[in-house]
């Protein structure tokens, strides 16, 4: 089986993995010392975003909580619950056999929205294709509906590559960020947010599932361009995040929050926002699945004063 490690890990910090996805995940963590890294420089982005102010005793008393009988290496090997290491502000890295984390210093977030275009769909306008110019919507076949939401319509194949087949309905949108270079910015990291609320109208139980996607991906260059090798140019970019949540209709109507998170690097020149409905068995009609609510978020943090314990 192979396994998107990446992927898997967002959606368990995120609290939407399975039973037998944990199970696969916290085994293979105690087996593999790469995979272990990986994780916890996702939980060094997660918990720094959402981190806020704790007292010292309250971190070393949910970090002892947190730490298992099993040992690895000659350190103690850390099982984390994503809220409780929100609410301690910890920040975790690893280096060898030392353990990093925060004191009590309180971390003070700076967030404002980003230029994100019509985030709202409360525009008529979609252009088919990929995006060759910023600030407009551009993909698959989508509508905008009168009440003001993007229904996905049909799944569409990449121009760049003809042979490849049709699995999502991707809508995109690119950004420039070169304005954050002039921008004052605080020591420490800066984060963009995509977030986007999804929405599977069909009749509980339906099938296909439907795969939702939040993707963002920051390059350095001229946007204008990128449509001349996209997709294949992904493996370029500087940084990426990516979030999903995958549903079978629903029961309500309640909209269900997506947020995929990336840390951003000085040199990037623009990103590329991209919305998704997959259907996961295919070929499939997509009905009734809705996004609506985009928003590009900027977060920056001050770095936090860190102590190394060595164990």
């Amino acid at each position: 089986m192979n396994t998107d490690w990446n992927d898997l890990i967002q959606r368990y910090i995120a609290g939407h993995t399975t039973a037998e996805e944990t199970h696969r995940l916290e085994t293979a963590l105690k087996a593999d010392d790469a995979l272990a890294d990986l994780y916890l420089r996702h939980m060094e982005l997660d918990v720094a975003l959402e981190a806020s102010a704790a007292s010292a005793e309250a971190t070393r008393e949910l970090l002892t909580a947190a730490i298992l009988p099993e040992t690895r290496h000659g350190f103690a090997w850390l099982s984390w619950r994503p809220l409780a290491a929100a609410a301690a502000g910890l920040v975790i890295g690893l280096f060898s056999a030392s353990i990093v984390w925060a004191t009590s210093t309180p971390r003070v977030s700076k967030e404002r929205l980003f230029s994100l275009q019509n985030g709202n769909f409360d525009e008529k306008g979609l252009e088919r294709g990929f995006p060759r110019q910023t600030r407009r919507w551009s993909g698959d076949e989508a509508a905008i509906t009168n009440d003001e939401r993007l229904s996905f319509v049909s799944p569409g194949g990449d121009s760049n590559d003809r042979s490849a087949r049709a699995i999502s309905c991707d809508v995109f949108q690119l950004v420039d960020l070169r304005p954050l270079r002039h921008s004052p910015r605080q020591d420490g990291d800066a984060v963009l947010e995509l977030s986007a609320n999804f929405l599977d109208a069909r009749p509980y139980n339906t099938n296909p599932s439907i795969t939702f996607f939040c993707q963002l991906y920051l390059f350095q260059g001229d946007p204008m361009t990128l449509h001349q090798t996209w997709p294949q140019c992904i493996a370029d970019a500087l940084a990426s995040g990516s979030a999903q949540l995958t549903t079978l209709g629903s029961l309500s109507t309640d909209w269900k929050p997506i947020t995929a998170k990336c840390l951003v690097p000085t040199e990037a020149d623009f990103a590329v926002i991209q919305i998704a409905a997959r259907p996961n068995l295919r070929p499939a009609k997509l009905q009734g699945l809705f996004v609506d609510d985009v928003k590009l978020t900027l977060k920056t943090s001050p770095e936090l004063p860190i102590r190394i314990v060595q164990r």
